[in-house]
């Protein structure tokens, strides 16, 4: 009869201490095939894909309900400050800056100059 003792004197491991975990017990054992592998992988893929598509969808809904409760409220507080229309007289107002500046653009700068310095000598007659 046999000893289980080895030539060093110390008994062999059990085969199921030497096998790693994800690793198969056996030499000749069935391994997962590449194709396998890779078909796992595709899913895998697909599937982070799918989750992935989701959260875009529901961050495009956030930003889409963000903006349009902004654009409410900026209409609000126009409402607010401008009364009825406040799109029309904001426009009004912006046509009257226009005109303006064609009209201060048209006088010739020495006219314009000269009131300003006599704006000035009066300010430093009253300090």
């Amino acid at each position: 009869m046999q000893s289980s003792i080895n030539r060093d004197g110390v008994l062999p491991l059990d085969p199921d201490d030497l096998v790693a975990e994800g690793e198969p017990p056996f030499a000749d054992a069935a391994t997962e095939s590449a194709r396998q592998k890779a078909d796992h992988d595709l899913a895998v893929l697909r599937h982070e894909v799918r989750l992935l598509r989701a959260r875009i969808g529901m961050l495009r809904e956030d930003a889409e309900a963000a903006l349009k409760a902004k654009a409410t409220s900026v209409d609000a507080n126009a409402h607010v400050q401008l009364g009825d229309y406040p799109w029309a007289k904001l426009a009004a107002a912006m046509c009257a800056a226009f005109v303006a500046t064609r009209l201060v653009r048209r006088l010739a700068l020495g006219v314009m100059l000269t009131g300003f310095a006599g704006h000035l000598s009066e300010a430093r007659r009253w300090h």
